[in-house]
């Protein structure tokens, strides 16, 4: 190579089926002993993995031959049809563009990878948790390539995922949900598709996926009986009045959109279009920020809370298979009573201009409650946790970890993962 470096290939022989030159996708400069030596071995451990192979199965070994020049992209797209999940969908129009439309298995190696991975993270269009869900998904893919013996390891393993950063959830109080309501939209269905996810908290996959025989009384009340898109989870939901009002008006749409007749409950364009179509629509009710369909499953679950709904089984409406999913909505719920709260007038006069809750307590007339024992053990357990990480109290008293402010107690819980 100009560079200097040397490519590393495995030379394969069998007495039945002949020979074939396989890449192992490793090279390196030779000048560089250290990495050199590195490089060998991993290559040498590639051959004895393939001599394994000619034992047990040479069949299969020289059926990679074959395998090796297929492409990538090609299997990706039958994946992604046959397991019509939208997110697989998404990242094939990527893949193209990162590949220039075609990749063989050949070329597949985790520096590849690595070389996608950071490819994501640079595209402005998509956060970085969205990139993460891409990676997971290609990684997936390949690692089905890999048990169908596409590739002769498993590279998937080798690039480690994007973390996760916590990001800020809009959610729609009622009078910005009435605000939609009274909105003129550019397509009635997708605006009934989204009302209809602010109340039964379906993700947009699953509204998509939704048909009327899948919808039924039991005991007098309508349920949807579905399996989740994400999860594959089996479900069996009651519908609000509301989500149930819904429907009959998504009913009545059907002969303008379905003219011809459709099993589907609603009849929705691209995913593309139904955000073009969010957009605008949320600017004429005046909401603060952009809308996206995801802001219709939050506002679902903010209003079960509010409405005094534990937080179980609102889990358990939303489908998470863990109940600390749901507890960020817990928090936001928890930050509208701070801010209502806050929002209460101050008495003027005996108490003095603006005195704190400690001033009134020192008044009595509000009674110091104590802190019962587990509030008072998650206290202290913060405190130490904030010694041994040397972090100090901001002006608002709180400590400041990972972007965000914790009270000792939400310092403990964070740190043990319990949130």
């Amino acid at each position: 190579m100009a560079s200097g470096e040397v490519a590393f290939y495995i030379d394969t022989y069998h007495k039945d089926y002949g020979r074939f030159s396989q890449k192992t996708g490793l090279q390196v400069n030779p000048k560089n002993r250290k990495e050199h030596r590195d490089v060998l071995a991993e290559a040498q451990d590639k051959a004895r993995q393939i001599e394994k192979d000619l034992v047990r199965n040479p069949a299969g070994v020289f059926d990679r031959k074959v395998k090796a020049a297929d492409d990538f992209i090609e299997f990706y797209r039958r994946y992604a049809e046959k397991d019509n999940y939208p997110k697989y969908a998404n990242v094939l129009p990527i893949l193209r563009r990162f590949s220039l439309g075609v990749i063989h298995f050949a070329s597949l190696n985790s520096a590849w990878l690595e070389r996608f991975k950071f490819y994501l993270l640079s595209l402005e269009s998509i956060s970085q948790n969205t990139a993460g869900g891409y990676l997971t998904s290609v990684k997936t893919v390949l690692r089905q390539a890999f048990r169908e013996g596409y590739l002769i390891e498993d590279i998937s393993a080798k690039v480690p995922g994007i973390k996760k950063t916590d990001i800020q959830r809009h959610f729609l109080p009622v009078e910005q949900v009435e605000a939609l309501h009274k909105a003129k939209s550019n397509n009635e269905m997708i605006k009934q598709a989204f009302l209809f996810a602010c109340f039964s908290g379906l993700r947009l996959s699953d509204v998509q996926a939704l048909y009327w025989e899948q919808i039924s009384q039991i005991n007098g009340a309508p349920y949807i009986q579905f399996r989740q898109r994400k999860t594959c989870q089996y479900e069996n939901l009651p519908l609000s009045e509301q989500a149930a009002t819904i429907l009959q008006e998504v009913r009545a749409l059907h002969a303008e959109y379905a003219p011809s007749g459709s099993d589907k409950v609603f009849i929705l364009p691209s995913r593309e279009r139904i955000a073009q179509v969010l957009e605008v629509w949320g600017i004429r009710a005046g909401l603060p920020f952009k809308l996206h369909f995801h802001v219709s499953r939050h506002t679902f679950a903010t209003m079960n809370l509010t409405a005094g709904c534990d937080l179980y089984t609102v889990s358990k409406l939303l489908g998470h298979r863990e109940i600390k999913t749901t507890q960020i909505y817990g928090r936001i719920v928890d930050s509208k009573k701070l801010d209502a709260v806050q929002a209460l007038p101050v008495l003027q006069g005996a108490i003095g201009n603006g005195a704190a809750t400690a001033g009134i307590q020192q008044t009595g007339l509000l009674p110091s409650v104590g802190k019962s024992p587990v509030v008072q053990a998650l206290e202290a357990e913060g405190e130490r946790v904030a010694r041994a990480l040397k972090l100090q109290r901001n002006g608002s008293g709180r400590y400041e970890f990972g972007g965000r402010e914790y009270t000792a107690a939400e310092l403990a819980i964070e740190v043990s993962g319990g949130d």
